[in-house]
């Protein structure tokens, strides 16, 4: 599991739709199509892993037809592009409380699901966070 900050998951999320549009062609070339998938994802510094998986149609005779162009991609984020990165958790944090997402609601905080929160009080877990 790959740690992404928020500012990485909002790129993600404009690149995947800006990706999406260009597999609507229906003249794809899936060879040059999934290089520029891997050099964006490498620009916005993630690398990845593309898989077609192609699919047709049941003539009425029961065959099934693989149409021109009838394949989609799936995208797999398998790690960084830069060599010995270190995520900062701290800054993760910061970004969180920035809601740098936009997600309503969640401006200025970051809430402690209320089950943790009892478990952490009832001593159940790590205790105070000093190994003890």
């Amino acid at each position: 599991m790959l740690d992404l900050y928020d500012a990485e998951v909002d790129k993600i999320i404009g690149l995947t739709h800006e990706l999406n549009g260009l597999a609507q062609d229906k003249r794809l070339n899936y060879a040059a199509f999934e290089r520029q998938v891997r050099d964006r994802f490498a620009e916005i510094g993630l690398t990845v892993d593309v898989s077609w998986y192609r699919f047709g149609f049941e003539r009425p005779d029961g065959t099934v037809a693989e149409e021109e162009g009838a394949a989609m991609p799936e995208i797999t984020i398998t790690g960084r592009a830069e060599p010995g990165f270190l995520f900062d958790p701290d800054k993760q944090v910061h970004q969180a409380v920035h809601n740098i997402l936009g997600l309503p609601g969640e401006e200025g905080w970051i809430r402690t699901d209320p089950d943790t929160l009892r478990n952490f009080r009832a001593g159940q877990g790590h205790g105070h966070g000093h190994g003890h």
